[in-house]
This record gives C-alpha cells, structure tokens and sequence, in this order.
C-alpha cells in the first residue's frame, strides 16, 4: 500500500515511492527531472571548458553569459531554457517554494533570450575573434535585437497558452457537474499569477522594449535571489517539522545565506572595482552561484529521492 502524507502546499501530496501502483513511475520522472537539472549545468561548464582549450585562446571571457556570441551559444540558451522548464513543473513542498522555484524558472529563459552587451574590450574577447569563434555584436546588431524581439514574444505568448491549457480541465467539470469543486485556492492563485505575469510581459514587450533590452542582469540577478529564497524556505520548513534528517535544513540554510552573501559581496566590489580578478569578476559571482545552486539542488534531490510531490 502506498502511504502518502498532506504537504503545507494545499493540493500538494509528497508520495513516497514504494508498494505497487504509478507511484513508481511518477518517482522515476520526478528523478530523472532533477537529475537532468544537474546534467545540464555539467555540460554548459564542459563547453565553456572546452572552448577555453582552443588553439590560440587558453583563456575565460568575462562572465558565463558572455559565452552567448561563441559556439557555446546552442549549449547556453538550451541550458537556461530546460532549467527554466524544469523549475516550473517541479512543484515545491511548500506554497513559498514553489512561488520561488516558478519565479526563478521564469526568469531563466528571459536570461537566455535577452543577451548581455558585447563587451569589446572584455578579457578574451580579442583572442577568440582572431580564431573566429566569437561573433561580434558591436553595439547591438539588428540581428540580436529581432531575435530577442520574436523570442520574448513566444515566451509571453507560451504563458497564455499555458494558463488556457491549465483551465480546461476544471473548464470541462464545470459543463458536466455546474461546479469547479475539488480545484484548492492555490491552483486558482497559480492560475491568476501566471496570467499576471503574462499580461505585464505582454505591456512590458509593447512599451517598455527599450528597458527589456538591458533586462539580462536583472532577470540573471532575480533568478538567483529566487533560488536562494527557495533553498531558505526548505530551510525553514525543515527545521519547524523537526524531522530527525534536521542536516538537510542546515545545509539549505547555509547554501540559501551563502548565495545572498556571495551575491552581495560581488555589488560591492564591482561598485568600486570592476576588472577585479584579471577582468572575470562576473564569470566568478555566476560560477559561485551556479555552484550553491547545484549543491542546494543536490542535497535536495538526495532528500527527496524517495518522494514525489
């Protein structure tokens, strides 16, 4: 028999996997989504490795997001738009959490899609043109702009048909019983939240285009304050249950503060010294919160292992 037990996120149930039935499944595919999560941010920093390697260039640009005018390109946007997915589907243990990990994963495509300014004078920059594997952008070509242009706009467009898809099932209860009972309250904010944000990207596309288009620090930015306000929230949850496991809590705990702490440090040195670390001060701030978010995301899928939600 499987057991199963409420969670603090109303129509939210953590299963454990075991006994007969489609649990099992549903446990396989809630793995292998967080498992792929880990994959992916392997390959990104393969690439960017092997990239470095090349004849000629033995060196790191600037930042990770840089990497978006290099053959790294395919690997970056593919990256952050499966993390992107991946966060959104994941459904958190919490109503918190699971605000934070949608939030976050919301913002990893706009990451993508919007592309950070071609630094012409960034460190490695020169070597990597002169083996042709970086492709200029110098001061926003036509080119970049459109693709951001039609990218954001089926992104926002994606969001409607999303929250459509997500109302025709209590849509078809309606006609048949005359009543949406059995959907809780937290579905229906989802709903009402996901078409808020899709309406204020649709105004945002109309009259704010010039905005958006330096928006790749800010959503970079509110993507990993999301995560550590998620790894927070497990915090939390973790130690009011008092569960016997309570290093599970102290772990998030430590990766939640030291992702804030990390990103806060790096405002503060960037504000007085920018080329800081030979010119990869921003490579080194996203590798570090890459990294807290992996380990956050390891110890979590470690934990969880056994449930799904």
């Amino acid at each position: 028999m499987t057991r199963s037990r409420s969670s603090v996120f109303k129509g939210a149930t953590i299963r454990r996997v075991s006994g007969a039935g489609p649990d099992p499944w549903a446990g396989r595919t809630y793995n292998c989504l967080r498992l792929g999560m880990l994959v992916a941010v392997v390959a990104l920093a393969f690439s960017i490795v092997e990239e470095s390697r090349r004849r000629g260039v033995h060196c790191y640009l600037g930042s990770i997001s840089g990497y978006y005018y290099t053959p790294v390109h395919p690997v970056f946007v593919g990256l952050m738009v499966a993390i992107g997915f991946t966060l959104v589907v994941i459904k958190g243990r919490t109503a918190i959490e699971d605000a934070c990990l949608t939030l976050a994963g919301l913002m990893a495509p706009i990451v993508a899609f919007i592309p950070t300014s071609d630094d012409t004078h960034g460190v490695c920059r020169t070597p990597m043109l002169a083996v042709g594997h970086y492709q200029a952008d110098p001061q926003g070509s036509f080119f970049v702009h459109a693709s951001a242009n039609n990218n954001l706009h089926a992104f926002v467009f994606a969001g409607y048909v999303a929250v459509g898809a997500a109302l025709i099932a209590p849509f078809i209860r309606l006609l048949r019983t005359r009543s949406v009972a059995g959907y809780a309250s937290a579905f229906w904010m989802t709903i009402g939240g996901g078409l808020a944000l899709a309406i204020t990207g649709s105004v945002l596309l109309h009259w704010q285009w010039n905005w958006l288009l330096d928006a790749h620090a800010r959503a970079a930015c509110a993507m990993f304050l999301f995560l550590a306000a998620a790894a927070g929230a497990n915090s939390w949850f973790g130690f009011k249950q008092r569960r016997k496991k309570t290093w599970y809590a102290g772990a998030y705990a430590l990766v939640g503060g030291l992702m804030v702490a990390s990103g806060a440090g790096f405002l503060i040195l960037h504000a007085h010294n920018k080329s800081a670390l030979g010119g990869h001060l921003v490579l080194a701030i996203e590798a570090v919160e890459i990294l807290l978010f992996a380990g956050f995301w390891a110890v979590q899928t470690v934990e969880r292992w056994n449930q799904t939600v």
